[in-house]
């Protein structure tokens, strides 16, 4: 394991997540200050004046942001640890993932112990934990060209897994644009992904109570080379 890396705070303010202003997350000040630290590091490639305005791509524009980060990369999925206390660390597996079209995007075998690691339930967290990884779909939606910036919206993978006596469907869900996203730079030809889950889903119900309350998963993503 390693600390958790600082970063400088970025000017790209349009693409930090407001979490202050999400009722559902509902977490304190610790979590909420690794979080934005978090967001900001998937932005340190962003310099870009405060006072450009946003505008949608055009097809075209979306079309290159697209040939620019196509096909199959591999790197390592970096995420935090719940180890109950004020020092942040972080553990790694190996992931890739494919950039198939201009709207979509597939994480190959998809690990769950990001998870796992904040889950109050342990009958359920075993469970999850013997699960196969899984291939996951997501829908992307690119807005930035320099450097490359999507949005990401996981499909939240599912798993039939027994716990507590009954068999159950869970699904792990992830907070969507704006909270999840890519960053590609073309100098560095580097890029990153990051993701903030946000709850489990027991049988198409929110369980708010599965989830610590102190600290939430987030991953990212980040190249071999």
């Amino acid at each position: 394991m390693q600390d958790f890396p600082k970063v400088a705070f970025t000017k790209r303010k349009s693409y930090i997540y407001n979490y202050q202003h999400n009722k559902k997350m509902k977490r304190n000040r610790k979590t909420a200050a690794v979080l934005a630290g978090f967001i900001m590091m998937a932005l340190m490639m962003v310099s870009c004046n405060e006072s450009n305005s946003y505008r949608e791509l055009t097809k075209q524009e979306i079309q290159s942001a697209f040939l620019t980060v196509r096909g199959y990369h591999t790197g390592k999925m970096v995420y935090l640890k719940n180890i109950g206390n004020y020092q942040t660390k972080t553990d790694t597996v190996d992931i890739s993932w494919t950039i198939d079209t201009d709207s979509t995007l597939t994480i190959h075998n998809f690990a769950v112990e990001p998870f796992a690691e904040f889950i109050t339930d342990n009958e359920l967290k075993e469970a999850l934990l013997q699960q196969p990884y899984q291939d996951v779909k997501c829908k992307i939606h690119f807005v930035g060209l320099s450097p490359v910036l999507f949005y990401v919206g996981v499909d939240a993978p599912a798993y039939n897994i027994t716990y507590g006596g009954q068999s159950h469907k869970v699904q792990l869900a992830f907070y969507g644009i704006a909270n999840s996203f890519g960053v590609y730079d073309v100098p560095t030809q580097r890029m990153e992904i990051h993701l903030v889950g946000a709850g489990i889903y027991e049988d198409g119900t929110y369980k708010e109570k599965y989830l610590s309350t102190t600290n939430i998963p987030m991953l990212l993503f980040t190249p071999n080379k």
